[in-house]
């Protein structure tokens, strides 16, 4: 027995050590878009050495190889790849015919050496615009396809505050960003709610006592007060009006076009008429008491009213109201936070919950064409400590694929969110920063939408 144990060991001492370096197996090579890859199968973990130059790529590895390799390639931007045995080391050499930026990894089970040579330029620029308020641009390579990334990152104690704005200035309506942020003395924006074809808001939307839009079916809203922001899931407007008789009817609508069968309350955020037909009646409330009854249509609306608009038998409920009547107007989403918040901004579907994936399309009633694949995208996250994060991602372009919601959550996460929530997308993504639009909307030009979030000066 001591004697095998002593062949063994000469054996082992004999045998030359090449005998259990690394070796390297086979070499390929796959292409898309925007990279190109190059894939060496080693049989055990290996070391890399890089020795670049502008327009060539240089790895010594060590792992010895069995014969050397010629690879040729009809790349565009790519010339000859090559795989030299120096001694117990390879040497890997790449010739560009520009320079180009490239990436070296290694991957287990099996065990591989990967080279991602990328035709895009991988790059962000950052830059500060006022204390707390950052802007970033990201040119990123996702898995393959080009992706353009506009972002602002608002921090807890900047010399700045987010509020809710209408494209169209001071009233409901459509118009364009860059406009509104200009008219407002905003320093920045993003488009929020998804509107109606005359700009009505579909989304629950308020700015301290001012609604804007709402919304009837259970969806995620961005809610900020006193300087706690988070994503709120499954709001949903609750509106009632409670008549002398103590008879209570829901309103239907708020600051929209008057449907049949309908009951529509307007404010002075939706201009200074209901736009409204002869077919219907209106009451007008200021106070909690009824001022004005009509059927003539187009009621006008001041600072202090409040408008109540039937149609159809809704129209018969407001004839019982006369003037100096008591009504108490209601108006809650059923969650207190939301109720008393300064900011609620609302559409979907929520990205994150406690920074992991959580797309909630099915859940949120998101329609097919949101929901799925990739498009132009706009939302907001927020992190941890409450910083807030503006992102616009440019898509349906040669350069920037879009994004779909789970990606866009996946991108969140990189940026450290944990909270984050879905806004309109598709041509009406835009990013407007110091009084022009930084992205590329996929229409060739600045869509005219309906609700942004604006970022404002603190006086």
């Amino acid at each position: 027995m001591l004697f095998l144990k002593l062949l063994l060991g000469m054996i082992i001492l004999i045998t030359p050590l090449d005998v259990y370096a690394a070796k390297i197996g086979q070499i390929r090579t796959s292409d898309s878009p925007t990279r190109m890859r190059i894939v060496m199968d080693v049989d055990t973990p290996v070391t890399i050495s890089k020795e670049a130059t502008g327009t060539e790529i240089d790895l010594v590895i060590d792992a010895s190889l069995a014969k050397n390799q010629l690879v040729k390639t009809k790349d565009a931007v790519i010339g000859d790849i090559s795989l030299k045995s120096e001694k117990n080391k390879t040497r890997l050499n790449v010739k560009l015919k520009r320079g180009l930026q490239y990436k070296v990894f290694t991957l287990k089970s099996p065990n591989r050496i990967v080279v991602d040579i990328y035709r895009i330029v991988i790059k962000r620029e950052e830059r500060q615009e006022g204390k707390g308020l950052k802007y970033t641009f990201w040119q990123d390579d996702m898995n393959g396809l080009p992706v353009k990334m506009y972002i602002l990152e608002i921090a807890t104690d900047s010399d700045f505050i987010v509020k809710p704005i209408s494209a169209a200035v001071n009233r409901v309506g459509r118009g364009r960003l860059s406009a509104a942020t200009s008219s407002l003395g905003a320093k920045a924006a993003i488009n929020t709610s998804y509107f109606g074809s005359t700009g009505w808001v579909i989304g629950n939307s308020k700015w301290r006592d001012i609604w804007f839009g709402v919304e009837k079916i259970p969806r995620s809203a961005f809610v900020l007060d006193k300087g706690k922001a988070e994503v709120i899931k499954d709001l949903v407007y609750n509106g009632t009006i409670t008549f002398p008789n103590e008879v209570i009817e829901p309103i239907r609508g708020v600051n929209r076009e008057r449907l049949a069968e309908d009951l529509v309350l307007y404010n002075r955020q939706y201009g200074s008429n209901t736009k409204t037909n002869e077919h219907g009646r209106e009451v007008k409330v200021v106070n909690g008491k009824v001022t004005v009854v009509s059927t003539a249509g187009n009621m006008a609306i001041d600072a202090n009213s409040l408008v109540l608009s039937g149609h159809g038998q809704k129209a018969k409920i407001l004839e019982f109201l006369k003037v100096g009547d008591k009504v108490v107007i209601n108006q809650t989403f059923n969650n207190e936070t939301a109720d008393i918040a300064e900011v609620v901004v609302g559409a979907g579907p929520s990205l994150l919950t406690d920074g992991k994936v959580d797309v909630r399309s099915t859940a949120e009633k998101i329609a097919p064409d949101i929901a799925r694949g990739r498009a132009p995208r706009t939302a907001i996250g927020i992190k941890k400590d409450g910083t807030l994060i503006f992102l616009v991602v440019d898509g349906r372009q040669t350069g920037s694929s879009g994004m779909t919601l789970a990606e866009l959550a996946g991108y969140f996460q990189k940026l450290g969110a944990v909270q984050a929530l879905n806004f309109d997308g598709g041509g009406s993504s835009s990013m407007v920063l110091n009084g022009r639009v930084v992205n590329r909307p996929s229409d060739g030009a600045e869509r005219s939408v309906s609700m942004g979030l604006g970022i404002f000066k603190k006086n």
